[in-house]
């Protein structure tokens, strides 16, 4: 696709615009194409609600998807919040940065050839959940969390993330939002608010913001455009309805994964950790958002997969509590 869906997604903000999809459903037309009505598609009022108003305000004067696409373009490709600056953001970032290249991380957890006979002093494991179809532009939800505590002899560091990325050959490429938190952590809010793309050679790790107060949701967003420009397709991501981070990737579609992500020294054990979870998330497929939910793993080929370390006493469960449109994924150590 090249420019002929592009933020339809948003669209749907529009009441009457979703109703008219709803009754002429714009079938994807590859032969892995899922089927529209078997879906649980979000309500025009909760995505409303849930994305940036500055697309509302777009779609309601008329505003084409390729001039939609080049609004998300023209972002700044690095914002900070609630007075974190960008000195800050150099202070933190390599320290996270640094924990990311001791694993010789990716998003799909495999180890580069070129480097599988290192030896590092740090291992993680992790649980979470993860759909492997290849067939998302995002995703938007909730993360709440928790202690994520932390300990210099046990559980040193946590990435509470969400993933959206593709393999291209033999490169993985993703870009994600995520908490963090590290046992060395001086700064008494404990929590920091990352965005990682490693495609961005020159600053993959950004530190938008730190956190005092784990025991409530946040609101998070990631969207990649289906309007291709020479340097990719466009992205925004997104925490408590504010964009923090635009770039491109080389992919439209992509996997995602909800995950939490624990380090310790190697040789160790990992000390106890409370429950996080991540909630009531939708997808954006096809220009529709979707609930995580069972009917849409109904229509996947790899329908949500739980993986969890749990030899390592790391664990997690996903269930769709009866309050809710969608998934919740619960991790914790013990």
């Amino acid at each position: 696709m090249n420019g002929k869906v592009g933020m339809r997604a948003f669209s749907m903000l529009l009441a009457v615009m979703l109703v008219s999809v709803m009754m002429v459903p714009a079938m994807a037309m590859d032969a892995g194409a899922l089927d529209i009505e078997k879906l649980d598609i979000v309500d025009p009022a909760t995505l409303q609600e849930r994305s940036p108003s500055f697309i509302s305000e777009l779609r309601s004067k008329g505003c084409s998807e390729e001039e939609i696409a080049e609004v998300i373009r023209s972002l700044p490709r690095v914002s900070y919040l609630d007075g974190w600056t960008e000195a800050d953001d150099k202070r933190v970032s390599p320290l996270l940065q640094q924990a990311r290249d001791e694993l010789n991380y990716s998003m799909h957890g495999e180890i580069d050839p070129l480097t599988e006979n290192s030896v590092s002093a740090v291992k993680m494991c992790s649980s979470g959940i993860w759909l492997f179809d290849t067939v998302f532009q995002g995703v938007n939800g909730w993360v709440h969390p928790g202690l994520m505590e932390c300990s210099s002899d046990g559980t040193r560091r946590q990435f509470l993330t969400t993933h959206l990325g593709k393999k291209i050959g033999t490169t993985d490429n993703w870009i994600e939002i995520g908490i963090e938190t590290f046992c060395d952590d001086l700064n008494p809010a404990r929590y920091h608010v990352f965005t990682y793309d490693n495609n961005n050679i020159s600053q993959p790790m950004v530190v938008h913001s730190n956190l005092t107060n784990g025991d409530r949701d946040y609101n998070f967003e990631i969207y990649v455009s289906d309007v291709q420009y020479p340097e990719g397709y466009p992205y925004m991501i997104l925490w408590e309805g504010q964009v923090v981070r635009a770039g491109h990737v080389p992919f439209a579609e992509g996997d995602l994964n909800e995950v939490h992500e624990y380090v310790r020294n190697d040789p160790g054990s990992f000390s106890d950790v409370s429950t996080s979870y991540v909630w009531d998330s939708y997808v954006y497929y096809d220009g529709y958002g979707v609930w995580w939910n069972e009917q849409l793993d109904a229509q996947l080929a790899h329908p949500t997969y739980l993986n969890a370390d749990t030899q390592e006493g790391v664990y997690g469960d996903f269930y769709r509590p009866w309050w809710s449109n969608a998934y919740r994924i619960d991790t914790w150590i013990a």
